[in-house]
């Protein structure tokens, strides 16, 4: 897992940093002293320890700046001030630990946010002996490229994968995915329209082509997608 420690009081992400320790889990945890510096990074954090009262940008105008950026992290907001809780709820924050931080709490809210992290589905990405763990509702496209392919996710991040077009089309077969030509496999869950057999997907600025032979299943599919996904509003 990948954590981010944002708090200005250095004893407190200390504090924070060694209740983690005590976890004995794997992770990758950064510190950061400004939520403006947390907002910047271009890394995506599974959880978030989120100090509230912070000096020039606050805890929670951070998590909206993250949540309008489609950023899904496990916020877990910390503060001495419990009048924040419905500010809080509001961007969708997993907990809120009142300091001083009972390490109960602590570890009662890790392992409530690893819990919902360990069952969302995601696929193990090789390539060139990396490895990357990518969620799966998080993936856009997979355009075929030479013996392999590149995964496209929505945020604007390619990953360059040893897998074949078929072999992602088996593996994604149950799901929301679509192969629409014989070099895409598309997610419905991005699909903002279609003009004719053009889609324009969501954050790709070139639209993809539904193949001729493709375009009769692949417009039942979606219609039953969208009548299986309908709210009403």
């Amino acid at each position: 897992m990948r954590i981010a420690i944002c708090d200005d009081e250095k004893i407190m992400r200390s504090q924070v940093k060694m209740y983690l320790d005590l976890l004995h889990k794997p992770m990758y945890v950064d510190e950061y002293t400004s939520g403006l510096d947390l907002i910047r990074s271009d890394i995506v954090y599974d959880i978030i320890y989120l100090d509230i009262e912070m000096p020039n940008i606050n805890g929670i105008l951070v998590s909206q700046k993250l949540r309008a950026n489609n950023i899904d992290s496990y916020i877990i907001f910390l503060t001495s001030h419990t009048e924040y809780v419905l500010e809080a709820f509001k961007v969708h924050a997993f907990r809120f630990l009142t300091k001083p931080i009972d390490q109960k709490a602590f570890n009662e809210a890790f392992e409530g946010a690893e819990k919902e992290y360990l069952n969302v589905e995601k696929v193990l990405i090789s390539s060139h002996g990396q490895y990357n763990n990518v969620k799966i509702s998080d993936i856009i496209y997979i355009e075929a490229c030479g013996d392999g392919t590149y995964v496209y996710d929505r945020f604007n991040k390619v990953y360059e994968s040893s897998m074949q077009l078929k072999e992602w089309e088996e593996s994604l077969k149950e799901k929301y995915f679509y192969k629409i030509h014989k070099s895409f496999i598309i997610s419905m869950l991005y699909i903002k329209n279609i003009d004719n057999n053009q889609l324009n997907m969501v954050n790709v600025k070139q639209p993809l082509t539904v193949s001729r032979r493709n375009f009769t299943g692949f417009k039942e599919s979606y219609m039953n997608f969208i009548k299986s996904n309908a709210r009403v509003v």
